[in-house]
């Protein structure tokens, strides 16, 4: 069955700086992701990766800097932040599932509470996106009977419920166990097909390379390099990106 998207939303950031205290984290980002663009963020822990998507939802509040998010003003003291938000699913590296709900209450509760859809219609969209991602059969069981990689696929579900326009994942695999790896990705790459709007921090360098339509590395806070994937990963013309890949595609330096 196919992914089916909404129409895709783009992603314009402007000399984006974001500190804590004396600590400045994004020192001037600029990037555009067009609608329909997968975009994956590399780059080693620390350099402001997911600072930059927690921005872009405004869930980190930037010191100075302009968002644009589709027809929003992220950046605009005056923008309706709900109706933005709304537009916009976010995956997490922790599945941040209700413990206490089953898989299918915590697919309805958003679309029920946000949205003020009927419990039914709600319901059959929870159920719809349950089947995209295979696990509509478990839709009465709670987080805690699943594995990782099914908590993650429902967390994908969940945030697919609200029909977005653009979707975030902040290393949605890291915290997931070597063989489920896949099947998260494998989610990530059929939303990507349909033509969704995705910005990606990932380690996967593997699915980088093949699903992003540009990757973008960054280091301590700005952009060092970024263009095609094939192009950043195969050959990257800057120094720093030719360390950072050397030392993730072979960790053990032989």
């Amino acid at each position: 069955m196919s992914t089916e998207v909404t129409a895709p939303a783009g992603v314009v950031i402007e000399d984006l700086h974001k500190s804590y205290g004396d600590n400045e984290v994004l020192k001037g980002i600029s990037v555009t992701v067009n609608p329909g663009e997968v975009v994956c963020l590399i780059g080693a822990s620390g350099s402001g990766k997911s600072t930059l998507l927690r921005c872009v939802n405004r869930l980190e509040d930037p010191n100075s800097g302009r968002i644009t998010v589709g027809e929003f003003e992220a950046t605009d003291p005056d923008v309706n932040l709900d109706a933005m938000r709304r537009q916009i699913g976010m995956v997490f590296q922790q599945f941040n599932l209700f413990p206490h709900l089953s898989v299918l209450e915590n697919c309805t509760i958003t679309p029920r509470r946000v949205l003020k859809q009927p419990k039914a219609d709600a319901e059959r969209g929870a159920m719809h996106q349950l089947e995209l991602v295979g696990l509509d059969h478990l839709a009465d069981r709670r987080p805690a009977q699943l594995s990782g990689g099914q908590q993650q696929r429902v967390a994908i579900a969940r945030a697919l419920t609200m029909k977005p326009s653009l979707m975030l994942f902040d290393e949605p695999t890291s915290a997931l166990d070597p063989e489920t790896v896949g099947d998260v990705l494998g989610i990530m790459r059929n939303l990507a097909t349909a033509g969704m709007t995705m910005i990606v921090v990932t380690h996967e360098m593997g699915f980088a390379r093949e699903v992003a339509d540009r990757v973008v590395f960054m280091d301590q806070g700005v952009v060092v390099e970024e263009g095609p994937a094939d192009e950043v990963i195969g050959s990257p013309s800057q120094p720093r990106t030719q360390d950072f890949l050397r030392r993730v595609l072979n960790p053990l330096g032989e």
